[in-house]
């Protein structure tokens, strides 16, 4: 299949390739690239090892490198290629529908659309993850790629999803940008461990424990004489006499896109481990995160991970045809 022809044919479909030339675009992802790893602290890869809670991934695959520990956050520049971000995003084009929303929040909580793809046309690209995870083909859930048109976003949510089995869930998520943001978009995790130590006092900034589902941001309103307090979260939702042993001080990463960079995290525990068990959807609760706001369109590829077959999303649409 002929690329550049896919994408003059599809440019009435939301599609819209950067304008710049591919020698122009490449030096500029590449500075961008830079841009963010000289902003985060070099972490020695040879400081992750096996916890036994969580998925341990290949440390040598080339270009890993760590961006946050406890929990590890790690980015992979130039994980695809341009020439497979763009088919990845003509391929989604053809079959895209608004994003499944929460029943109670509704498209104040995410405004998307999206498309799953079918397996035998990304084979390819999922046997190169797999040898970045360490896991089989059977473990991953058919490729699916995200549209942010302007304005649109996720807000705070986590990755496991409810009603599996046998204390299986979505053990890592490894998402790719598909093309370069100059403005918004960004991806931020917003319950990273601090060691702030919090004042309990109105007005203070605060994670705290919603529904057993991880920590989300918010802010102290009020506090009572038995030591509980009201917490307002910053997505508008309210948990009233809340224990301080559910708040915490909390810092927040923010990554840019950047075409081709994939960003690998691990959002549930493996079914091994104790810690399971001990929340809901076996999910860290650590890794709550959100997509800002697009202004710029936004195109973002996601691949979620199980420790065995996976139990949700097997499948995809057929699309164009063209196998990567």
């Amino acid at each position: 299949a002929n690329v550049d022809d896919d994408i003059s044919c599809l440019s009435a479909r939301n599609f819209k390739r950067p304008k710049l030339s591919d020698d122009t675009f490449d030096a500029e992802r590449a500075c961008q690239k830079v841009d963010f790893l000289e902003q985060n602290e070099e972490i020695p890869l040879c400081q992750y090892l096996p916890d036994g809670h969580h998925l341990f991934v290949n440390s040598e695959y080339l270009g890993l490198r760590a961006v946050h520990r406890d929990p590890w956050i790690f980015v992979v520049p130039n994980l695809l290629s341009q020439q497979e971000c763009e088919q990845l995003m003509i391929k989604a084009s053809l079959q895209m529908k608004s994003s499944a929303q929460d029943a109670s929040r509704g498209a104040m909580h995410r405004n998307s659309s999206d498309c799953r793809i079918a397996r035998q046309e990304t084979l390819r690209l999922q046997s190169r993850y797999c040898e970045l995870l360490n896991v089989p083909l059977e473990n991953l859930e058919a490729v699916k790629v995200t549209r942010y048109d302007r304005g649109e976003f996720f807000r705070n949510h986590v990755d496991p999803i409810a009603d599996t089995s046998n204390f299986e869930n979505r053990v890592a998520t490894l998402f790719v940008y598909l093309n370069t943001c100059e403005i918004g978009g960004e991806t931020r995790f917003l319950s990273l461990p601090s060691l702030r130590k919090l004042e309990y006092r109105v007005g203070e900034k605060v994670c705290c424990l919603l529904d057993g589902e991880g920590d989300y941001p918010g802010v102290i309103d009020a506090l009572h004489t038995d030591g509980t307090v009201d917490v307002s979260f910053d997505d508008g939702d309210v948990q009233l006499a809340t224990p301080r042993s559910e708040l915490r001080a909390y810092e927040t990463l923010s990554i840019k896109p950047v075409q081709g960079m994939g960003v690998l995290f691990f959002p549930a525990f493996l079914p091994s481990s104790p810690m399971s068990r001990a929340f809901t959807k076996q999910l860290d609760r650590y890794l709550v995160h959100e997509g800002c706001p697009a202004v710029d369109q936004k195109f973002i590829h996601q691949q979620w991970v199980w420790p065995h077959r996976a139990q949700s999303h097997s499948e995809g649409r057929t699309t164009n045809g063209f196998f990567l």
